[in-house]
């Protein structure tokens, strides 16, 4: 049986009758309602030379039992972000109806063509998912990602935990995050997730640009809570950032309600240092194309006119190199990992305290 899930557009009747997600291109086999564990496709129609009548498959396990908070939990927003695509793996596998009072669906890969690449952005289309929100049913294969998400999903759940890292470009200190809402009772709320999932650091994001096109900015739309993290990076699994992550979950979903006990024998939150990251344009860009020398680490408390970096030049090694500074004080919060770097690189973004 194929399951159909009515969204009100201006599309025509016999349109929204051919394809079975309702407003949605993408459709599924799966009862998203239905009582117990289930897992399967969300089916996102490409057709190429190779593949004329084609789904590309998007894996999705849906937990429900009875009535009770409704969770959403995606990964691999960005396909070469791993921790958390590798947490909900593990997750899925293991949770049991019984575990559950009310609902958890599990995208552990929500942009799957970028996923099985290993690539920031899908290969079917160039698209940076979390920069194509709210998408478009009738747009380029991940506005189309981008739209099931915030018209289908978002509109059945209650909170969304969406898990990121530096992917292959850059390193992050491993953090959860949260966006500034002026709004006290929300951000209060916000905050009370960050001081549960009890990473070391947490950051309160304020300033940035693109919220509206983010997944951030889908759920301030639908109405939902929401979390997110940065777990590392450059491309690889930290083993402690995982690790955290795993016993962060663990506490998150038993306190608000949605497993009936813990799922393991994780130890009480510990103190997280609250940080902000500091605004967009006062990221550190390389001003120049060449290989990129950090000279400081992650973690490191540098200061404003501090040397940063240098970018050497391989083609005219006999030139001094770019040397680039840190405009603000603060903590090294990411690092570029790649050396091979072109104007307009990120090369370090800072964190400060945060202050309200």
């Amino acid at each position: 049986m194929t399951h159909s899930y009515e969204l009100k557009t201006g599309r025509s009747a016999a349109s929204t009758e051919e394809y079975p997600g309702g407003a949605s291109r993408i459709w599924t086999d799966i009862d998203l309602d239905a009582e117990g564990k289930t897992f399967g496709y969300f089916r996102l129609p490409h057709s190429t030379h190779e593949h004329g009548a084609y789904w590309i498959p998007i894996p999705v396990a849906v937990v429900k039992n009875g009535v009770g908070p409704r969770v959403l939990l995606t990964a691999g927003n960005h396909g070469d972000e791993y921790e958390g695509q590798v947490m909900l793996m593990k997750l899925l596998r293991r949770l049991r109806a019984e575990d559950v009072q009310g609902q958890i669906i599990i995208l552990p890969a929500v942009n799957a063509p970028a996923a099985y690449a290993g690539r920031r952005v899908s290969p079917l289309d160039g698209g940076n998912l979390n920069r194509l929100f709210p998408g478009n049913p009738d747009g380029s294969p991940t506005s189309k990602i981008a739209h099931f998400v915030e018209s289908v999903l978002l509109p059945k759940v209650d909170h969304v935990f969406e898990f990121h890292s530096g992917g292959a470009s850059d390193d992050f200190l491993p953090s959860a995050h949260v966006y500034y809402c002026s709004d006290r009772a929300k951000f209060e709320r916000s905050l009370h997730f960050l001081n549960i999932f009890g990473m070391p650091m947490s950051v309160v994001n304020k300033g940035l640009l693109g919220n509206d096109q983010k997944m951030y900015g889908a759920c301030v739309r639908a109405g939902v809570t929401h979390m997110s993290t940065e777990l590392g990076g450059a491309g690889r699994v930290s083993v402690e950032a995982l690790r955290l992550a795993e016993q962060g979950l663990a506490r998150i979903l038993f306190d608000i309600g949605v497993v009936r006990k813990p799922l393991t024998d994780v130890p009480a939150p510990p103190l997280s240092q609250l940080y902000t990251r500091l605004p967009t344009r006062k990221y550190v860009y390389a001003a120049a194309s060449g290989v990129f020398e950090p000279y400081v680490e992650l973690g490191d408390r540098v200061s404003a006119g501090q040397p940063a970096g240098a970018i050497h030049f391989p083609d005219t090694p006999w030139r001094e190199p770019e040397v680039a500074v840190f405009g603000d004080s603060g903590i090294v919060f990411s690092i570029r990992s790649i050396a091979q770097t072109v104007l307009g690189d990120s090369l370090f973004m800072l964190a400060v305290p945060w202050e309200e």
